[in-house]
C-alpha cells in the first residue's frame, strides 16, 4: 500500500506532553492572528487543519513557545518515515543496531522514544556524536537551536553540503556562526527552508544558537512536506534482474509490482549502501518516492550476515559439499548448515580446512542467507600476530588483522570481536582502542573468539608522492602515486595538515599536488603539501558540448556560464573523464547536455583547462 507523506507526521501534541488537544479551528487562534505572526499564519492554519499540530484547550496556539531538542528529534524521526507502518521492520532493525548507544541512557519522560532516535541514526539525519552530546548533562531538554535544525534538515533532505566559511553568509551575526555549521545553514537558506531573523534595528541575523518556536516548526514542516511529497511501498522481493535494472516484489496488498530502479536511486541493504545485484530473493523491501520519482530502495536481506555460535555435533566434508550440525548456543537447538565451494574455514583466525573440525569443537559460523560464508574453530585461548587492518568501535566492537601464510605467502584477513574488558598497550604504554591505527603490528590474545588483550607497536616513517585521490568519510584515506606506484593510506582522525607552511584542513588538499605523509604504521598522522594549490574546481550543469574542440559549456550553481576545456587548445583530450556513479573512466563524447560535472584544473592562457572531470549522468 502506498502511504502519503502526511501519514508519517506525528501530531506535535503527542510529543509535547504538556499539550492538550483543542477543538478550536486554526483560524480561531487569537495569538496567531496577531500581526506579529502573519508570516506563519497560513502554514499554522494548514498544519492544524490537517491535525498535524494542535493548539491548547484555552483556544491558543502559543506560537512563540520553544521546542526542546528531544521533542525536535522525535518530530524529525516521524518526518523521516518512522511512524509509517511500511517502515516497521526497518525501524526494528535500526533499534537493534543502535540499542547499545541508548539502552543505558535515562531520558526521563522520553525513554519510550528511543526507537525514534535509533531510526534517525539509521537514516543518517543525526550522528552518534550528536546523540552523545545531547545525552551529556541532559542537554536534550534544552531548547532546539536553529543551527541543529539546519544540520538535521540538510541531512534529512540528503542535501549536497558545500564547505562554506561563516563570513560568506549574508547575515550580520556571521561572527557567531561556526564554520562547521555554515555549510548546512547555506543549504537550508539557499533552498528556502529557513530564513534569517530581522532584529528591531533592521539587521538580519541567523541566530544559530537561538531556539525554535512552535510557529517556526510549523513553517519548517510545511516546507519539508511541500518539497519531499514522500510516499512508501513495502513488500517482499521475488525477483531481481540486474541486467535490466528491475526489481519485482509482492506489496502489502498482495499485488505484484515491477519497477525499473533509476541509476541515481539509493540502494540500502541492512542499513549500508549496496548494489542491486546484492539484493536477495525474499528480502523485505521498501520503495520510497519523492513526488513520483523513486528516491531509494531499502531492503533487509533474509538472515543476512547472520552469525551462529555453538558446539559441533557432526561434520560431513567432501570435495564440493559440506554439512555441519551445531548445538546452537542461543537457542539450544541442533541445526544443520550447508555449504559448497568457496567458504573459508579457520582455527582462531588462521586458515584451516573442514577436516580439522571435530565433535565438541566450539565454532562461529557466518551465513549469507542460508549459505555458509565462513567457519572459525575457536580454542580456549589463542595468540594471533599480524597487522591491524580496521577497527570498529560501534557495538559489537570488532578488529580485523592481516596475517601472511608462511607457505603460500597469501594475505589472510580475519575479524574478531573485542571484549568489553580488553586491555591495550601500544608502544609499551597503556592505551585505549582509539589510540590504535591501521598498520600497527599487533599481538592479540583471543579467548573463544573475543580479543581480551592487545599489544601493539607502531613503526614511524614517511612517504612523498602525488595525490591521486582523497576519500573523506568516518575513516578518510589518501592515495599517493610514488615512482609510478599507487598506494592508499588511512588518515588519522587527529591528523595535522600543513599547506604552504600554514595550518590547514583535509579540504585544502588538492589532486595532483606533491605531499609528504608522516606515518604511524600505514596511517598518516601528518600531511604536508609543499605549496598552496593553484588548482581550481568548477561545477555545474552541462549546457553544450563541442567534441571537435574538446570543451563543454556549463551553467554553475550561481547561474554563471563557464567554459571548461578537456585539453589544451589544439591538443587531443587530456583530461581524465570519470563516471561519478561507477568510478570508471569514460570518453569525452559520453558527456551529455544536462549532466552534472565537477571539473578540477587550472587556467592556461586565460582558458580553464581541466585535469579531471567527474560526470554525474542526467537521469533519464
Amino acid at each position: 500500500m502506498k502511504n502519503k507523506f502526511l501519514s508519517v507526521i506525528i501530531a506535535l501534541s503527542l510529543i509535547c506532553s504538556c499539550m492538550a488537544v483543542s477543538a478550536f479551528a486554526a483560524t480561531a487562534f487569537p495569538d496567531v492572528l496577531s500581526p506579529d505572526h502573519d508570516w506563519a499564519a497560513e502554514q499554522i492554519a494548514e498544519m492544524t487543519d490537517l491535525g498535524i499540530i494542535k493548539g491548547y484547550t484555552d483556544g491558543t496556539f502559543k506560537p512563540d513557545r520553544a521546542i526542546s531538542k528531544i521533542e525536535a528529534l522525535i518530530l524529525f524521526s516521524r518526518v523521516a518515515g518512522y511512524s509509517d507502518r511500511s517502515y516497521a521492520q526497518i525501524a526494528d532493525f535500526a533499534y537493534e543496531k543502535y540499542q547499545y548507544l541508548l539502552e543505558e541512557a535515562d531520558l526521563d519522560n522520553y525513554n519510550s522514544f528511543k526507537k525514534e532516535i535509533s531510526f534517525l541514526l539509521y537514516k543518517g539525519v543525526i550522528s552518534e556524536d550528536d546523540i552523545i552530546e545531547y545525552l551529556e548533562d541532559e542537554q536534550y531538554l534544552e531548547e532546539f537551536p536553529r543551527k541543529d535544525a539546519a544540520k538535521f534538515l540538510a541531512n534529512l533532505m540528503d542535501g549536497e553540503i558545500v564547505k562554506t566559511d561563516a563570513d560568506e553568509l549574508e547575515f550580520s551575526d556571521n561572527n557567531k556562526i561556526d564554520d562547521s555549521d555554515a555549510g548546512y545553514i547555506a543549504y537550508v537558506v539557499e533552498n528556502g527552508f529557513m530564513n534569517g531573523v530581522q532584529k528591531d534595528d533592521g539587521t538580519i541575523v541567523f541566530d544559530a544558537d537561538g531556539g525554535m518556536s512552535r510557529a517556526q516548526v510549523c513553517v519548517l514542516l510545511y516546507r519539508i512536506m511541500d518539497k519531499l511529497q514522500m510516499s512508501f511501498e513495502a513488500g517482499k522481493v521475488f525477483k531481481v534482474d540486474t541486467e535490466g535494472g528491475t526489481i519485482q516484489f509482492e506489496n502489502e496488498d498482495g499485488d505484484d509490482k515491477s519497477y525499473i530502479i533509476p541509476e541515481d536511486a539509493k540502494i540500502i541493504i541492512d542499513g549500508t549502501i549496496g548494489k542491486l545485484e546484492e539484493i536477495l530473493e525474499k528480502s523485505e523491501i521498501l520503495v520510497t518516492r519523492h513526488d513520483k520519482s523513486i528516491y531509494s530502495v531499502e531492503v533487509l536481506n533474509p538472515e543476512s550476515n547472520k552469525t551462529v555460535k555453538g558446539t559441533v555435533e557432526g561434520v560431513v566434508a567432501r570435495d564440493n559439499y559440506a554439512r555441519i550440525t551445531v548445538l546452537v548456543e542461543e537457542t539450544g537447538e541442533k541445526v544443520s548448515y550447508y555449504g559448497t565451494e568457496g567458504f573459508k574455514v579457520t582455527t582462531d583466525g588462521v586458515a584451516d580446512d573442514m577436516k580439522s573440525l571435530k565433535v565438541n569443537d566450539y565454532v562461529v559460523i557466518k551465513l549469507l542467507g542460508t549459505k555458509i560464508v565462513s567457519i572459525d574453530r575457536l580454542t580456549a585461548e589463542a595468540t594471533v600476530q599480524g597487522t591491524l587492518k580496521t577497527i570498529n568501535l560501534n557495538s559489537p566492537m570488532t578488529l580485523s588483522v592481516s596475517t601472511v601464510e608462511e607457505v603460500s605467502e597469501e594475505e589472510n584477513v580475519s575479524e574478531y570481536e573485542i571484549s568489553e574488558e580488553v586491555t591495550v598497550r601500544r608502544n609499551g604504554e597503556r592505551a585505549s582502542l582509539r589510540d590504535m591505527l591501521p598498520g600497527d603490528k599487533v599481538v592479540l590474545t583471543v579467548k573463544l573468539g573475543k580479543i581480551t588483550k592487545i599489544v601493539a607497536t607502531s613503526t614511524k616513517g614517511s612517504v612523498t608522492g602525488t595525490v591521486k585521490s582523497i576519500t573523506i568519510a568516518s575513516q578518510s584515506y589518501v592515495t599517493l602515486s610514488t615512482n609510478g606506484v599507487e598506494s592508499q593510506y588511512a588518515i588519522a582522525m587527529e591528523a595535522e595538515y600543513i599547506v604552504a607552511g600554514s595550518k590547514a584542513t583535509i579540504y585544502d588538499l588538492r589532486l595532483g599536488n606533491m605531499v609528504t605523509l608522516t606515518l604511524s604504521g600505514s596511517t598518516a598522522t601528518k600531511i604536508e603539501q609543499t605549496a598552496a594549490s593553484s588548482t581550481t574546481t568548477k561545477s555545474g550543469t552541462v549546457d553544450s558540448i563541442s567534441t571537435s574542440y574538446g570543451y563543454i559549456n556549463i551553467i554553475t550553481n550561481g547561474a554563471v556560464n563557464e567554459q571548461v576545456f578537456a585539453s589544451k587548445l589544439g591538443n587531443t583530450i587530456g583530461a581524465k573523464i570519470i563516471d561519478g556513479e561507477t568510478g570508471k573512466e569514460i570518453q569525452f563524447k559520453n558527456i551529455k547536455k544536462g549532466d552534472y560535472v565537477i571539473a578540477t584544473g587550472a587556467y592556461t592562457n586565460g582558458a580553464f583547462v581541466a585535469k579531471t572531470i567527474v560526470v554525474t549522468p542526467v537521469a533519464e
